[in-house]
């Protein structure tokens, strides 16, 4: 398939995946540009991206444009509490571990005075343990038991739903989280005495928030604030399901384990976007849970996890590896004691371990001096950078399930642009007969306001295709992680 770009290979080789079901949209990009693939009625820009001389924004001086969004599931490690962390501190040894993590919290909250004393009684902890993952703490808890409260003088739980959803003052929301951090607190782990044990765990980035929300040493002015910055920092649209679940109907569809139900019927009384929201607000169990269930108290006190929940576009993404690149560099001159260090995560972000990574290298070992980081996300994200400036990024829906009964009718949309200010080149290709051979099949190219308003039309007028009646184990992507590394960069 030769349609004029340098990517047919890596075209091919991720739409077979949709072909075979392994997920409906994809997007990638490394330092030669961005490109995305997904049917039409998956994700829309805003209306005013439709027309670049839209009256609404007449202080542009440059046209902005589009590719959709996903949810980034663990993508959000880096990209929240660390990344705001880096920005907040730098490099400053003191603060990342030669100092207690107990001496840089100011208990601002009765949940800050808890986390302050826990962590007084373990003098050794420092940031670094939480971000490497070397704390101790286990791998997962479920975050529903926020959802239940022991009524005084009563032994039985009952549900905290009622209170929640008419929670306008954030009170209850309030203290169901503190609730949930004591039990997260609560639970057994021991620094280990000598080197360092990693346990890749959801929970250190649970409480890497209420260490920001209770950081003394800079002044914590709420997650949109938190988001806010780091948007302004970047350039970037990031957002949180947490802040704004709604926004997560213009992302790129997925199926939901947990609560699908509940929050297609929320969605539908709301009636957003005239259809349900079986999408949810983001497919982590747990970051669903405090973005859908406490979403009545949103607006006073929302319930933030810098675990998974973030939102973005693989040129959001992009925007954002200078800037990890730098301070990895930077934060590489600290000498971590060996009780803080992990052989895997180097301040938070991921390692390869040979041939086999899903970086997708082609030659191991490493050039001497060479450092290659990066992070994987549960839905099919991930992210790989080498400190000479390379990168590579991939963004799939892989938690989807989409019938083909009635959707072969919606055109797939692939877009293609060079950088963040190039105008994008745009194809689609129709549905019947697309899998040909296990080949893609007839893309023609359009203009990009036609492909843009296809989008818009498709996503407005017809009915997404998707079967909310099952549960399917998402499948492997280490494979397409490798192949499309390999695809990108060659190291």
């Amino acid at each position: 398939m030769d349609i004029g770009l340098p990517y047919s290979a890596l075209i091919e080789s991720l739409e077979s995946e949709v072909g075979r079901g392994t997920f409906s949209a994809w997007s990638c990009a490394h330092q030669g540009g961005a490109i995305s693939a997904f049917y039409a009625d998956e994700a829309a820009p805003r209306e005013w991206l439709v027309d670049q001389n839209a009256a609404l924004h007449p202080h542009q001086q440059q046209t902005l444009y589009w590719m959709p969004s996903f949810d980034l599931a663990s993508l959000t490690k880096p990209l929240l509490a660390n990344a705001w962390l880096r920005h907040c501190l730098g490099a400053d040894a003191v603060f990342w571990q030669q100092s207690p993590l107990s001496s840089l919290i100011e208990a601002r909250s009765a949940e800050g005075e808890l986390l302050k004393k826990w962590s007084e009684r373990q003098p050794r902890l420092t940031l670094a343990h939480l971000l490497n993952h070397t704390s101790g703490l286990p791998a997962w808890r479920w975050f529903g038991r926020a959802l239940w409260k022991i009524p005084e003088g009563s032994q039985r739980a009952a549900s905290r739903l009622p209170e929640l959803q008419s929670d306008s003052s954030g009170e209850e929301a309030k203290r169901a989280q503190f609730e949930l951090t004591a039990a997260i607190l609560s639970l057994p782990h021991t620094l280990p005495a000598g080197d360092a044990q990693t346990t890749y765990s959801d929970l250190n980035y649970y409480l890497l928030a209420r260490v920001i929300e209770n950081l003394g040493v800079q002044r914590f002015r709420g997650w949109e604030g938190v988001i806010g910055d780091l948007n302004a920092l970047w350039g970037t649209h990031f957002w949180h399901a947490s802040l704004d679940p709604e926004r997560s109907q213009q992302a790129i569809p997925y199926f939901p384990y947990v609560n699908s139900q509940v929050v297609a019927h929320v969605y539908e009384n709301r009636k957003l976007n005239n259809h349900a929201g079986e999408f949810g607000s983001v497919h982590d169990t747990n970051a669903n849970i405090l973005a859908t269930d406490f979403r009545a108290s949103c607006a006073t006190h929302p319930l933030v996890s810098s675990h998974a929940g973030l939102f973005g576009s693989v040129l959001d993404v992009a925007k954002t590896v200078g800037f990890f690149q730098s301070t990895q560099n930077d934060l590489q001159t600290i000498n971590l004691p060996r009780h803080c260090q992990s052989e895997r995560f180097h301040w938070g972000l991921d390692t390869p371990s040979g041939l086999s990574s899903t970086a997708g290298i082609s030659q191991w070992p490493l050039k001497d001096g060479r450092r290659v980081f990066g992070h994987l996300g549960y839905a099919g994200t991930s992210i790989w950078m080498a400190d000479d400036g390379q990168y590579h990024i991939l963004l799939t829906n892989r938690t989807a399930h989409r019938t083909n009964i009635g959707s072969v009718g919606v055109p797939r949309v692939l877009i293609f642009q060079k950088d963040n200010s190039s105008e994008p080149q745009c194809w689609i290709r129709r549905q019947q007969n697309a899998f040909e051979n296990g080949r893609s099949t007839a893309w023609q190219s359009v203009q990009w306001q036609e492909a843009y308003t296809l989008c818009f039309e498709h996503s407005r007028m017809i009915t997404r295709y998707w079967n909310r009646n099952i549960l399917r184990r998402p499948p492997e992507l280490a494979n397409v992680r490798r192949t499309a590394g390999q695809l990108l960069w060659s190291l």
